[in-house]
């Protein structure tokens, strides 16, 4: 890659499917030099981390909520994820899923589920150990709802053009600042 910034492209799933406005981000980053080709080789780690075997330098994540779509690319690990608000069984989903911590929070900050939940999102895409088991045994949050910056990563909370809210988990030496591109 000529270029180690961060590069958050988003779409609209209404026209095409992920794979294809991953292959349209792709392609705009060969078109503006960034990328030597478009990379073809799609493969997965043994957690199920998706990289490409053909171009291992550049570390992507992707994230959809309702018919929005984002990916984000950097020379080294990332994750992203987006959540539109929307009614759901929020106190179950953080019984199972959040920690301890989170879940005090949680009940005294009811609106802080779905930052919450991109936060652990992002991370687990960062980390690319998945949601599993250990899912609810890490804290986002402190204990004043700030959320953590840990040991080689840091956390960038971020709304989409189209309002959407989200969260990037970026390796630590990774500056926040980032070019946007629309896709549609």
């Amino acid at each position: 890659m000529t270029e180690a910034g961060l590069r958050l492209f988003s779409g609209s799933l209404d026209s095409l499917s992920s794979a294809g406005l991953l292959q349209k981000a792709l392609k705009r980053q060969v078109d503006m030099g960034i990328l030597p080709f478009v990379p073809t080789e799609r493969t997965l780690t043994p957690k199920g981390k998706p990289y490409f075997a053909d171009l291992p330098a550049m570390h992507f994540s992707i994230s959809h909520s309702g018919q929005q779509w984002v990916c984000l690319f950097a020379s080294q690990p990332v994750g992203i994820d987006i959540e539109q608000p929307r009614r759901c069984r929020e106190e179950a989903i953080a019984r199972r899923f959040f920690h301890p911590l989170e879940q005090a929070w949680l009940a005294k900050h009811p609106q802080a589920f779905f930052p919450i939940w991109t936060a652990k999102e992002s991370y687990v895409k960062w980390s690319g150990c998945g949601i599993d088991s250990q899912f609810s045994q890490f804290s986002v949050i402190d204990e004043h709802g700030a959320l953590c910056q840990g040991d080689g990563y840091q956390f960038i909370p971020f709304v989409t053009k189209k309002g959407t809210p989200g969260t990037m988990c970026l390796s630590a030496s990774l500056s926040e600042r980032y070019q946007t591109y629309e896709l549609d």
